[in-house]
């Protein structure tokens, strides 16, 4: 599937957000980033991503995103990471999204939380990068550049953007070994449709952030994390109003979770510093 398609019947998007919170009878012209960002019960929320609110900020922690802090979040879908950061540290964000309709809902949640002076979100293909970006603290991404085909691509538009001592923040899943059967070949050759993902393993990453002048001082493995992510999204969503998730979203679930259980991926956190301009 291609992003557009996985996008169209998302179930985290403004709408579906928006109607949780109605349902419970908040104010929606009171809302809080954290209303959009957390929800125990259903986990429709503004956080597309593992670990929720709480991964978010413990990968700035080690980022070392401060309230003085410029923040380019590429892949910033409905912009959840964006705002957190924003709420949170009191640094300004930059959005990127090449998604139209991800861009109108991360603007339309974006102003409900009255974030607009911290967060702003550009539509823009992620690979073409941004002139205009430059002397950049942290380049961002959470469960995004797993879309991009190459590391080494993407990095030589973004990299530029970091001042030097700049980081680049990122958290995804990656390929632990190669498939070693045609059914593990299968099985991670239908995660990347179902995602329309591009694996690759966490050292493809580094040798490219090394290539382009970063030098990766963290990473954290959140495997057992993610995978508890997808256990409990397969349960709340069974609390979700009927409609809310495709059967191609279900399947995708259940594909990752095979892959992780299998050993075939896993989710980690990375954090590298530009050393070389």
């Amino acid at each position: 599937m291609d992003l557009d398609a996985i996008y169209a019947s998302h179930p985290l998007r403004a709408e579906t957000i928006l109607a949780r919170l109605e349902r419970t009878g908040a104010d929606l012209t009171r809302l809080t980033e954290m209303q959009l960002a957390v929800d125990p019960e259903t986990g429709l929320t503004d956080q597309n991503h593992s670990g929720g609110v709480q991964s978010v900020v413990e990968l700035a922690l080690t980022a070392g995103v401060t309230q003085s802090s410029t923040v380019v979040d590429i892949g910033c879908g409905l912009g959840g990471t964006a705002r957190v950061l924003a709420a949170e540290f009191g640094c300004h964000v930059t959005g990127i999204e090449s998604d139209a309709a991800r861009c109108r809902d991360a603007r339309r949640l974006t102003t409900l939380v009255h974030l607009e002076h911290l967060v702003s979100i550009r539509q823009a293909d992620a690979l073409a990068g941004d002139a205009t970006l430059r002397d950049v603290d942290v380049i961002w991404g959470q469960d995004a550049w797993i879309h991009f085909p190459s590391p080494a691509d993407f990095l030589a538009r973004w990299v530029p953007a970091l001042r030097r001592e700049g980081r680049v923040a990122m958290a995804d899943v990656f390929l632990i070994r190669r498939p070693a059967t045609p059914d593990e070949e299968t099985s991670i050759a239908n995660l990347e449709d179902s995602w329309g993902a591009h694996l690759t393993t966490v050292d493809e990453w580094r040798c490219a952030l090394e290539k382009h002048g970063c030098r990766v001082v963290h990473v954290r493995d959140v495997t057992a994390l993610a995978t508890a992510d997808f256990v409990t999204l397969s349960k709340v969503s069974a609390l979700w109003p009927e409609g809310t998730a495709s059967d191609a979203e279900r399947q995708g679930w259940a594909r990752a979770l095979e892959a992780f259980t299998s050993g075939l991926v896993g989710s980690f956190r990375i954090v590298a510093t530009r050393t070389a301009v």
